[in-house]
Order: structure tokens, then sequence, then C-alpha cells
């Protein structure tokens, strides 16, 4: 079986110094400038990750009097592509995603291209607020268009903390959002505290649920956030066009807490032009010292020609 074309180079994207890594059809951006974010997915040059047109090539210098003009109308900056938070939102410093892990340059401590794989690892500096410091290590085997992102958590502050792992991808709008149910969970499906009711949206359409799966319609410019328990940990996002299929997939064990009541979330935008897929690692009591570490599993891939819904949430484990 011949290989696809592979090669990691360094190179501009929209202002930034990025990590690219290109296999076959597949490329992934990997911007350690703001937050080690996985700025860019794209299939065969088509892109599906929202970043903010007026914060595009930006970054944070650090200084407090340099942040109000990145957050504009908002709390924070919008930079855009896939981070990692920390959960739970509550506890967010001034109810705002901690600066320096979201919007600081993170360090690139490992970039890879061997035969079985390549990569990019980044890390965020020490958190002045919490104390805590962040990793992502994106692999990519040498087959297929599956890869992983694994994040580690580690307290390296003085007090012990009760958090979670939240990686949240912001996506371009508009796309159909696929999640499987368990029907042994009567509650797996619900609006988060302080959003539009799920039965206001199930009315208008927005919300389609059976017993073993719910679609969410992320069409519009319309505000709401959606909460998901589902052991599968399967998000599967049909887009039109580009004719994309984007799944995700992180594992899920019965009698675990998470900070938002959640594993999954799906949040759509009011104003700006996206949505996000968002899955969160068990809610774990960090002491000084502890780490706590987390694996999502990503593919995408052109839409199957016959694809209707109902779909059939896709297999993301790298196989």
């Amino acid at each position: 079986m011949q290989r696809p074309i592979r090669s990691l180079t360094h190179e501009p994207y929209l202002g930034w110094p990025a990590h690219v890594l290109r296999q076959g059809s597949l490329c992934l951006r990997v911007v350690a400038a703001v937050g080690g974010r996985l700025m860019g997915i794209s299939h065969a040059g088509q892109d599906i990750c929202f970043v903010h047109p007026q914060l595009a090539g930006q970054t944070w210098s650090g200084q407090a009097a340099d942040w109000p003009a990145l957050c504009g109308e908002w709390g924070f900056p919008l930079w855009g592509g896939g981070k990692t938070w920390v959960a739970p939102e509550s506890a967010w410093p001034q109810g705002a995603p901690h600066r320096d892990l979201d919007s600081l340059p993170w360090q690139v401590r490992a970039a890879w291209c061997s035969a079985d794989s390549m990569g990019v690892e980044v890390q965020s500096p020490v958190c002045r607020d919490s104390g805590l410091q962040i990793s992502r290590r994106l692999t990519l085997p040498a087959q297929g268009a599956a890869w992983t992102v694994e994040h580690t958590l580690v307290n390296c502050g003085s007090t012990t903390q009760d958090c979670g792992l939240w990686d949240v991808l912001m996506l371009k709008r508009p796309g159909l959002v696929t999640l499987a149910l368990d029907a042994a969970q009567p509650q797996g499906l619900c609006a988060l505290p302080g959003r539009e009711a799920l039965a206001t949206l199930v009315r208008d359409g927005v919300v389609q649920q059976s017993a073993a799966q719910a679609q969410v319609h992320c069409h519009t410019a319309r505000a709401f956030k959606l909460g998901f328990f589902s052991e599968a940990g399967r998000v599967q996002v049909d887009f039109e066009t580009p004719s994309l299929r984007y799944a995700r997939h992180s594992a899920v064990q019965p009698g675990q807490s998470w900070a938002h009541g959640h594993p999954l979330e799906v949040f759509n935008a009011p104003a700006l032009d996206y949505f996000e897929v968002e899955t969160h690692s068990p809610l774990q009591r960090l002491a000084p010292g502890d780490s706590l570490h987390y694996t999502v599993h990503e593919r995408v891939e052109a839409l199957p020609a016959a694809a209707q819904t109902p779909f059939t949430l896709t297999e993301t484990e790298n196989t």
C-alpha cells in the first residue's frame, strides 16, 4: 500500500508562525503563539476551523494594558481554532478563561516527522492566576486522516484544585452535529443553565433527538449551549459546504463526574459565524504536583455521498 505524501513544515498561517502537518489530503496547523492552538484543520484545501478575522496574526504581550483591544465586545479574545481550557467555567478568574493559558505564547517542546508518525507538542507557561500548566501533544500516524491530541494538566501551584481538562474546537457555521445518546440516561441531553430552553430548541427544529442520538442544527446566529451524556463519547459534524465530515471521540466511563455535569457540549454563537464542539475530561482533585491526562481522537474526511440523517457515527480511533 502506497503511503500518502507527508511533510512537517514551519510556515506562516494567517499572520502567525505555524507548524504545518500535511498527509495526503489532510492539513493540520498548530499555532503556538496564541495558546498552543490547533488553528487549522483542512481536507483537500477546505478548512473547517473558525478564526476570528480581526484577530488573525495578532498576539498578546502579557500586559494588562494590551488586553482590552484584543477582547472587543467580549470578555476575552475569541482567537479561534481548537484550544484547551480548564473547567469549570464558574471558577474562571474574572469570568474568563485563564489569560496566560489561553492567550500567551506556548513553548514548542517537540516537533517530529518519522516513518511511523509526525506531530507537535506544545506547553503553556505556568498560569499566574492558578498555578496550572497545560501541555498538548498532537500525533498524526503515518496512515489515514485521524490524529490524537493528548492533554496534560499539572498543578504547579501550592493549593489543591478541583478541575478538569476542556477541549474546545471552534468550527465554521453551518454544520450539523450528531451525538450518540444512551437510552438508560433520561437526562442525557439538556440545555445548560442560563441558556435557551431545550423545549424551545426542539420546537423550532434546532434539536432533533431519539433514544439513540441527538442532532443539533448549528445553522444560524442563535445563542444556545447543550450538554450531553454519552458513554460512546462520540461527536460527528457534517458540513455541506465544504462537503466534509469531522468526528471526535473521547473515553467516557460510567460513574465519573464532569465539571459541567456532562462530558460533551455543543455551543452555537449568537453573532460571529461559528459553533463549538466541546469535550471534558472527568473532574479531578489535583493536589500540588498532581497531574491529569486526557486524550481526544479526531479525524476529518470527505462527506460520504450517500450520507443522510440519521447518521452513523464515524469511528475516530487511530487504527
